[in-house]
């Protein structure tokens, strides 16, 4: 039966009643979607020899630049923190690669690796716009590997839209943007009826240090506000033993992280805290560092894939292969990012300060058992944190002190990240990202520069303070 004959007969069979619950083509759906991995391959391949047969060179390049099916397919599976590559052997079938291992088949896979990678090969292969249903995904999958398997296949494919039903009731946390139908009840008589209730962004749903520790691994980093896929996935490569969680406030941070380490029946657990080092000084640092919390200077992990160390790492990157002149590109990005800060220094600024005067609220409030006591009067001037701010930014411009702006200012907020992807030649920051991601899956400089950088995290995490 041909493939198109086979998918035919498939479709046909999934409309009837049976197919709710009875799969009859499950080794035959496996095979469809290995043979498209392999076709989109073959097509990539054809499609490069054709163009090198007609003399076209610039298609040739161009096509070659591009990422093949099969990296992208085991850039995927790298990130979900999965040990095992697939590779093309003769006969155009596809084998499993591990480090000091001979290949297998894939048929050798775990029934947890085998979903991974049919579920990484469907959405890849998947035409364009297309609507994606995922039948619980983390089925034979930790939700350490299924959350940023998730979470990047949904970065690689934007045009399509994507339905997951899931009995993991974390999983939905884990995305930077998505809604939620909570299935509360089912009646299958006198008449099916569903009984649910729908969030319409899962950013209202509530996250409690008790959540946060169920489905976790034993190292857990809570950090400030909400986490990203960007965020999610760039913990994985750098820190693929530890879960994060966000929850919040700096406040919120210590108190979870400080309650953690003390709580006698969670003694597995080795917990840390990131937060913003903001106005505290190096004593207050060094206390808060002893109790597991470090205080960065980054405004969010976010920013590091803007710090000007790792923009010219991914510059060296593409001017080595795409034949870019990095010193005139450097020009135009350090350029692009100072007018874009300086256009928007005032809302900066005034950002920095509204985090600095919560968190000081935050910090300087008194429990119930103080206000008991008496009256109490909390201070601040909105005006002299606002003043020092703006005199702030205005030194970090002037100074052309790009390592301090990208780290202290929410720099994604202007138009500075379009700068630096057009001075590198990406048509989009989300290709740049893509770019740094790669480069921490392909280079252990790269993952040693955003290790310094995570500091001092990163010691805290590796067990070195």
């Amino acid at each position: 039966m041909g493939r198109q004959q086979a998918e035919q007969h498939i479709s046909n069979t999934d409309w009837q009643a049976q197919s709710r619950w009875k799969d009859d083509f499950a080794a035959q759906r496996s095979q469809a979607i290995i043979f498209d991995i392999i076709d989109s391959e073959n097509i990539e391949s054809r499609r490069i020899a054709e163009a090198a047969r007609r003399g076209d060179l610039d298609v040739v390049r161009q096509l070659a630049k591009a990422q093949s099916p099969l990296g992208k397919l085991n850039d995927i599976l790298k990130i979900a923190n999965l040990n095992f590559q697939i590779a093309a052997s003769e006969g155009s079938r596809l084998v499993a690669v591990r480090e000091g291992c001979d290949y297998y088949s894939i048929a050798e896979l775990s029934d947890g690796e085998r979903n991974a990678l049919i579920i990484a090969a469907s959405v890849l292969t998947a035409p364009t716009d297309t609507l994606i249903l995922l039948d619980e995904p983390e089925r034979h999958l930790h939700r350490s590997i299924v959350s940023p398997l998730l979470s990047t296949l949904l970065t690689y494919r934007p045009d399509c839209a994507f339905v997951i039903s899931t009995h993991d009731v974390y999983l939905p946390l884990d995305q930077a943007q998505a809604s939620a139908l909570l299935v509360r009840n089912y009646s299958h008589t006198p008449r099916q009826q569903w009984v649910a209730d729908r969030i319409e962004a899962v950013q209202d749903m509530d996250e409690h240090a008790a959540t946060a520790v169920l489905g976790s691994r034993r190292k857990m980093l809570f950090i400030e506000g909400r986490s990203t896929s960007l965020d999610i996935q760039l913990y994985q490569l750098v820190f693929p033993d530890v879960s994060i969680h966000a929850v919040g406030s700096c406040v919120e941070v210590e108190r979870i992280v400080r309650g953690l380490r003390a709580a006698n029946g969670a003694h597995w657990i080795s917990a840390f805290g990131i937060i913003d080092r903001d106005q505290r000084t190096a004593d207050e640092c060094a206390q808060l560092l002893e109790h597991g919390v470090a205080a960065i200077a980054q405004y969010s992990v976010e920013s590091i894939y803007y710090h000007p160390r790792v923009i010219d790492l991914i510059l060296a990157r593409v001017s080595e292969t795409h034949g870019i002149d990095a010193a005139n590109a450097r020009v135009q990005y350090v350029d692009g990012i100072l007018a874009a800060v300086n256009d928007h220094k005032a809302r900066l600024a005034a950002r920095l300060a509204e985090k600095a005067i919560r968190d000081k609220a935050l910090r300087d409030a008194r429990s119930w058992a103080n206000i008991l006591q008496g009256d109490i009067e909390i201070s601040i001037s909105s005006a002299d944190i606002l003043n020092l701010e703006n005199q702030r930014i205005d030194q970090l411009i002037g100074g052309r002190n790009l390592e301090e702006i990208t780290s202290r200012y929410p720099i994604r907020e202007t138009p500075a990240l379009n700068a630096i992807s057009q001075a590198l030649g990406f048509r989009s920051p989300a290709m740049y990202e893509q770019a740094v991601r790669k480069a921490l899956i392909d280079s252990e400089e790269a993952r040693t520069l955003v290790t310094v950088l995570m500091n001092p995290i990163s010691d805290l995490l590796r067990g070195l303070r």
